[in-house]
């Protein structure tokens, strides 16, 4: 099946249609699904996905434009398949500071990751509202140091440096 958009009604067909999502929120997924979208609404959808059983993710789909101006436009879809790979990637060099992806569709452009509940904010947000982190260098400068230097010619041979 090709591309199309998804809204929060046509959502609930896809999860209910892939195991890898379905198998995440439970048996009865009509029965307490909530769907909330949450994006800026300037290039994607996102959207937040809880079962009643406690299982949730985020789903996130890119357009082929930018959804702000509309179809005049045009954007790639392939940025999500960049996107989902770098996850994937940097998830294995430093899991505790890339969300998990538990499903990908490359025709839909469509990624499905681990949803931190709150209190977790999006950090530009707390940044703007002066909230603190004393970890935050600490974290970063991990992250950097693992996915730069394990993603470099200073690490992989130039064959797979190139292939990646």
């Amino acid at each position: 099946m090709g591309f199309h958009a998804l809204d929060e009604k046509s959502l609930v067909r896809y999860i209910e249609s892939t195991p890898s999502l379905s198998s995440l929120l439970g048996h009865r997924l009509h029965e307490g699904l909530s769907v909330k979208e949450v994006g800026d609404g300037n290039l994607n959808f996102v959207y937040i996905v809880v079962g009643d059983q406690g299982g949730s993710f985020v789903i996130k789909q890119a357009l082929p434009y930018i959804r702000c101006i509309g179809e005049s436009w045009p954007m790639t879809k392939e940025r999500a398949y960049f996107e989902a790979t770098t996850l994937m990637k940097h998830g294995q060099l430093c899991p505790e500071h890339v969300p998990e992806v538990y499903h990908f569709d490359r025709p839909m452009a469509l990624i499905a990751m681990r949803y931190l509940k709150p209190p977790h904010i999006i950090l530009r947000k707390g940044l703007v509202v002066g909230v603190e982190y004393p970890l935050l260098a600490e974290h970063m400068s991990t992250y950097m140091a693992r996915t730069l230097f394990y993603t470099s010619l200073l690490y992989l041979s130039t064959t797979d440096h190139k292939s990646a």
